[in-house]
């Protein structure tokens, strides 16, 4: 009764919204058109001399089965600081996950006992003027928007210091976890300059503007009991626990449901915390249209009833 029902009322709304939807949209997906509103992706030049700034790596590994991918900041002996190679590496694993269709969840953490504390020194110091600069920022903050807006629940998993870039890194996760130790330190009005990966927009769209300029006037750490706070985090790992497993096994309350399901909340969430009412309500539309009779509605209606009787 209810496969027929459910089939009729999706057939419905896919010849009464679908059109509607499409001619607005052009037929994208959430994921696919919001990453064009983003800076202009950099040129070849800025691609040939970003490749000059060598060291360290960003780590990429992919489980299928439970839909979960980590991200590893792998440049120790620089703790974990970005060059201008990890940049590159960075932006090609964030297309990778956007054509992940069973992705649900990604955790982003540093090797070693520390998270990142931005942008690599000895490549800053070679790169002062401004159109290299101008550069780099284009580049970054088109690569931390769409990780944002990835449809994946993202969370950084921030062990030791979160510093400069590090923080603008981690404020592109939906979540941030933090051990007992770890402290988050927006630094850039001290050493001269002000966020330039997106940092400080998403700051204050997290905290509000009172305490988004405390931050990041200041410039002073945020321990992990004051993040929580403030919004700022969401969880403390209790001392002792494996970080990546602590954070795996906490965001298992949010990535539970069908991969469709969790993807499309997540598609959800993102149109209406960027877009204009009027958009996010149809982009929101959209997604209800794409998991509306599917195997999770049906499944879920179909015990919810059994459990009735």
């Amino acid at each position: 009764m209810f496969t027929g029902m459910a089939m009729s009322c999706y057939s419905v709304i896919k010849r009464i919204l679908v059109p509607r939807l499409t001619r607005k949209l052009s037929g994208c997906h959430l994921h696919t058109c919001a990453s064009t509103c983003a800076a202009a992706p950099p040129d070849d030049v800025t691609h040939s001399w970003l490749t000059t700034v060598g060291g360290g790596a960003v780590d990429l590994t992919k489980d299928d089965s439970s839909g979960l991918a980590v991200l590893t900041l792998n440049n120790p002996e620089r703790l974990n600081a970005v060059t201008g190679n990890m940049m590159l590496q960075l932006a090609d694993i964030v297309n990778d996950l956007k054509d992940w269709r069973g992705g649900k969840a990604l955790i982003v953490h540093g090797k070693g006992h520390t998270f990142c504390p931005g942008a690599d020194l000895n490549m800053v110091r070679n790169m002062l003027d401004s159109k290299q600069g101008r550069e780099m920022c284009a580049f970054m903050h088109k690569t931390l928007t769409e990780l944002h807006r990835l449809p994946l629940i993202s969370v950084a998993a921030i062990d030791g210091h979160a510093i400069g870039g590090g923080s603008e890194l981690c404020t592109a996760t939906d979540f941030r976890v933090m051990t007992e130790r770890a402290n988050i330190r927006f630094i850039h009005a001290l050493m001269g300059v002000v966020p330039g990966w997106g940092g400080g927009t998403r700051l204050t769209r997290l905290v509000g503007r009172t305490k988004a300029l405390d931050l990041l006037l200041s410039g002073r750490s945020i321990g992990s009991e004051e993040a929580l706070e403030i919004g700022l985090g969401n969880w403390i790992i209790p001392t002792g626990h494996d970080v990546v497993e602590a954070t795996a096994e906490w965001l298992q309350k949010y990535t539970k449901g069908k991969t469709e399901v969790v993807r499309a909340v997540k598609n959800v969430v993102v149109a209406g915390s960027e877009l204009p009412v009027e958009e996010a309500l149809e982009r929101e539309a959209e997604q209800f249209v794409d998991v509306w009779g599917g195997p999770a509605h049906e499944e879920a209606i179909l015990k919810s009833m059994k459990n009735k009787k």
